[in-house]
């Protein structure tokens, strides 16, 4: 597709590369259906093996069309998506001597002019910022699924969605699926046209991530499946043939010889143009779901890898994102009411800004680019301080609408210093309010000891942050102890949507992915009868995975609303529960 015989020639350019490809990504290959979902644990070359070759693909097949690529968010298309395609599109070819399609001369990004040797698309490309051209006229527009209007009124061949557990399925079918219309005889008999190319890990349904792509596994008819590697297998083993018989004619000097491998390139050649459309059509109207672990790619990654990946994470973590094992929900939540489809929001961003850049700029995200933040008004943060620091910063938008916009985490030896650069280099620039109210931890069960470190981190982080000229007030000092009873019917009346007296608190699932995911994993358990937070996970995760899978983030909000909300609760919320009879301090 990207090669033209004016510029590179056989005696340049390699006719055949070696490419190492595991089972899996062979299969992908292979199959390669209309329909290609692929659900597969960390670390197993979905890029590489599946997601990069099969944009090639697709854009060979139907050259001056439009294809989406789809990410929940412009940020994360901007900061992850591109950028990794891009580096899988300059992977280094002949031994090192060119990457397999170099910019300028076999794509460009993000320009409004075309070159001159590049096929001009079938129409005009609407968002250029925003799209990656190849020089066959096919080209990428980058589409996120938190702004629908982003497809409106186009019309794509093909959607290429990455990370398909942080989508929301229904705005997918009804949005983006849609625009998959509207292309010429020829394009519709590609065997992608109108097609889905989805990767993801295994969706953590406990984490509150969305599982709507599992739903293909079921459309899976496998004696298709079956037949489509056979003949698929027999197409390619034919020009393999072709390849190696015209090798072969290349160094063949006796004229009978090359009449017979003549007629023999002839004879491989009917036997494609006999097969491969009924193979298309197979293709066409075929779906495929692919699920594996992470020891798919055992033979590149090698025992080291799971074995370091198992001492690292907690044996829950470890079946979802190396062995693919689908979990269930935690039932006995300490945030008891909580709901992410009524407590998060995810129109996160000051699309207006964002949209004017393009691919080629650097990116760099701060609070500018909130559609919530105010630079005017007060932060709040919720501080949970430790070996494992977690600190989330909230606004009130109005006095009945309260937004948590921001998570920032460090681990040792990291310390107050760096959570509060971080906090600088993401709200300083833009802050025209700079007064801080921090909250942090004075639940019931610590130690006057444990008290006075809680107290001096909450002041060294004070320290630091008014060294970038914040005014920092601390919010408990002199506070009251507070019990876990207390903090679980807080919680309960705050998400419970139950009054006006309390603000409707929601939270940024964009900004604050870690925060969301640890409190759909944040059980309650009662211990002599007494109701508590169960930390236990703080003491079995990692200290570099503690951020989406422990209860120290969400204990970090609880410090926030407990010491802003609390004495807004009505009464028969602040005395103690009377089915909790034992939960009584002594």
């Amino acid at each position: 597709m990207m090669k033209s015989d004016k510029d590179i020639t056989e005696s340049n350019v390699s006719r055949l590369e070696a490419h190492y490809m595991n089972m899996v990504q062979l299969r992908a290959t292979v199959v390669d259906t209309n329909v290609l979902i692929t659900e597969m644990g960390r670390a197993t070359g979905k890029t590489e093996g599946i997601f990069g070759p099969r944009l090639i693909r697709v854009a060979d097949s139907m050259p001056g069309e439009v294809s989406f690529l789809v990410h929940k968010t412009y940020v994360a298309l901007f900061t992850n998506v591109w950028p990794n395609i891009q580096g899988y599109f300059s992977r280094p070819i002949m031994d090192g001597r060119r990457p397999m399609l170099e910019e300028g001369r076999d794509y460009v990004v993000g320009a409004s002019k075309i070159p001159s040797h590049f096929q001009r698309p079938r129409r005009p490309i609407a968002y250029p910022k925003h799209s990656v051209l190849l020089r066959n006229g096919h080209h990428f527009q980058l589409v996120s699924s938190d702004q629908p209007e982003s497809v409106a009124g186009q019309s794509g061949v093909h959607a290429f969605i990455e990370e398909m557990k942080h989508q929301k399925g229904e705005k997918i079918k009804t949005r983006l699926f849609p625009a998959l219309r509207g292309s010429p005889a020829r394009i519709r008999m590609s065997p992608y046209y109108q097609g889905v190319t989805g990767v993801s890990d295994t969706a953590r349904v406990d984490m509150g991530e969305d599982d709507w792509f599992e739903e293909y596994e079921k459309q899976v008819n496998h004696q298709l499946i079956n037949e489509i590697v056979t003949v698929a297998l027999h197409v390619n083993k034919a020009k393999y043939n072709i390849y190696n018989a015209e090798d072969n004619a290349r160094n063949e000097k006796n004229p009978i010889n090359l009449e017979a491998i003549r007629l023999y390139i002839e004879k491989e050649k009917r036997r494609i143009s006999l097969w491969e459309p009924r193979l298309n059509d197979m293709r066409r109207n075929a779906t495929y779901y692919m699920r594996a672990s992470s020891f798919a790619n055992k033979e590149i990654l090698g025992p080291r890898f799971f074995k370091t990946q198992l001492d690292s994470m907690s044996m829950d973590e470890f079946l979802v994102a190396i062995c693919a094992i689908r979990q269930k929900a935690v039932v006995d939540r300490f945030f008891v009411n909580y709901e992410p489809s009524k407590h998060q929001f995810s129109d996160s961003y000051k699309y207006e800004s964002i949209l004017k850049m393009d691919l080629k700029e650097h990116f760099r995200l701060t609070a500018f680019y909130l559609r919530y933040y105010k630079p005017h008004e007060e932060i709040l943060l919720g501080y949970d301080p430790g070996n494992f620091s977690s600190l989330v910063a909230a606004q009130e938008i109005t006095p009945y609408d309260t937004r948590v916009i921001k998570e920032f985490t460090c681990y040792a030896p990291h310390d107050q210093t760096d959570l509060a650069r971080d906090f600088n280099d993401f709200f300083g620039a833009d802050a025209k309010n700079k007064n801080v109210k921090l909250y942090y931890d004075r639940a019931g069960n610590k130690r006057k000891e444990e008290w006075d470190r809680i107290t001096t981190d909450a002041k060294i982080l004070q320290r630091e942050l008014e060294s970038y000229g914040f005014s920092v007030e601390l919010m408990n000092e002199g506070q009251s102890t507070v019990y876990y009873w207390q903090q679980y019917k807080l919680l309960q009346f705050i998400f419970g949507d139950k009054s006006n007296a309390v603000p409707r608190v929601t939270i940024c699932e964009n900004e604050c992915p870690n925060l969301c995911s640890a409190i759909m994993l944040s059980p309650r358990k009662y211990t002599d009868g007494k109701i508590e937070l169960d930390k236990t996970s703080e003491k079995k995760v990692a200290l570099h995975l503690q951020a989406g899978l422990t209860t120290q983030l969400p204990s970090a909000l609880i410090y926030l609303l407990f010491g802003r909300y609390s004495e807004r609760l009505p009464s028969e919320y602040s005395r103690i529960p009377d089915d909790l009879p034992s939960n009584i301090v002594t």
